[in-house]
């Protein structure tokens, strides 16, 4: 049986493959990634790992490096939790495929 995950979880499920979709689209590694948004080492792969979530000036730095805004950002991940309400493991699986076919 599948682990129901709160509205936090899926918020930081959701987050970390859009920045990482998004990242690898702009073709920055974690590390250019880190430098352009002057972050510290390991805080985007800590994000895309899921190990934490970001708060908001971390994530505004992060949008305006890849060129996205913050409310961009947030408008897909909310549209993404609704849209897949009844069925996230899917949509995770849908997205993760989107990852590996892009090549990262």
């Amino acid at each position: 049986m599948e682990k129901s995950l709160t509205e936090r979880e899926l918020y930081g499920k959701y987050i970390s493959i859009l920045l990482r979709l998004r990242r690898n689209e702009m073709g920055y590694t974690q590390a250019e990634l880190e430098e352009k948004a002057g972050l510290a080492r390991t805080t985007i792969s800590n994000i895309e790992r899921c190990i934490r979530i970001p708060e908001s000036y971390t994530l505004s730095k992060i949008a305006i490096a890849l060129g996205i805004s913050l409310d961009r950002l947030n408008e897909e991940v909310w549209e993404n939790i609704e849209k897949h309400k009844d069925n996230h493991s899917s949509a995770f699986k849908h997205l993760y495929s989107d990852l590996y076919y892009r090549g990262d």
